[in-house]
């Protein structure tokens, strides 16, 4: 009877941990099964959110206006048809504040030093110095245009290196403001603002170190 009663214990025992171990599948099952679900529920909105964020950009970007002009159009028949083909030296000399340290009929630079309002110029007269305020221009435009020319693309034409370069001479030499330089130029502001500093740099990479140098180096080393 004793061992009778000690297996049917053990067989109770077995059936009990049986039904605890099912109990525990089912409850796993159940919790991934909850888990599934939410993750689908889940994904569900955030597709909902998706396509209603989509359909209101897109009533948004009917409601829109069209648009009027890619680039917005200004004139630059002032720096085309009047500076280029009327002003003369004088002109120049008066607005864009160069001196002419570059000489055609020598073909050589003066120094730095040996600027038109200089009294240690004995080589050139007053004149001399005046006669090539747009050939230095000339020049100057030439020895950037590697740097500062731009390519066409199919929207605009770029602006070119002539009117880059007399934007940034015309803002170092006034006092004007971005917006007046570039309602004198026919450009943005920003536009004008970005060409001051691309030919500043490049003036001082490609052109520091073959125009401003010293006169005598022995005798500013000797003191």
């Amino acid at each position: 009877m004793d061992v009778q009663a000690h297996l049917r214990q053990c067989h109770q025992a077995v059936q009990r941990w049986e039904e605890v171990v099912t109990a525990c599948r089912l409850q796993r099952c159940e919790a991934w099964e909850h888990f599934r679900f939410s993750q689908r529920l889940q994904a569900r909105r955030r597709q909902g959110r998706r396509i209603r964020c989509v359909r209101n950009l897109q009533m948004l970007w009917q409601r829109l206006p069209g648009r009027r002009w890619w680039v917005y159009p200004r004139s630059s028949d002032w720096w085309d048809n009047f500076v280029m083909r009327i002003w003369g030296e004088e002109k120049w000399l008066e607005n864009f504040r160069m001196s002419s340290p570059y000489t055609p009929h020598l073909g050589r630079f003066l120094p730095a030093q040996a600027t038109m309002g200089d009294r240690r110029i004995n080589t050139l007269d007053q004149e001399d110095c005046c006669s090539g305020i747009r050939s230095t221009f000339d020049w100057l435009v030439d020895a950037l245009r590697d740097v500062l020319q731009r390519q066409r693309t199919e929207m605009r034409a770029p602006v070119s290196v002539e009117r880059r370069v007399a934007v940034a001479l015309w803002w170092m030499a006034s006092t004007m403001s971005y917006r007046t330089v570039a309602h004198q130029f026919g450009l943005a502001r920003s536009t004008v603002a970005g060409i001051v500093v691309e030919v500043t740099r490049a003036i001082t990479e490609a052109l520091l170190d073959r125009v401003v140098y010293l006169r005598d180096p022995d005798k500013v080393s000797a003191g």
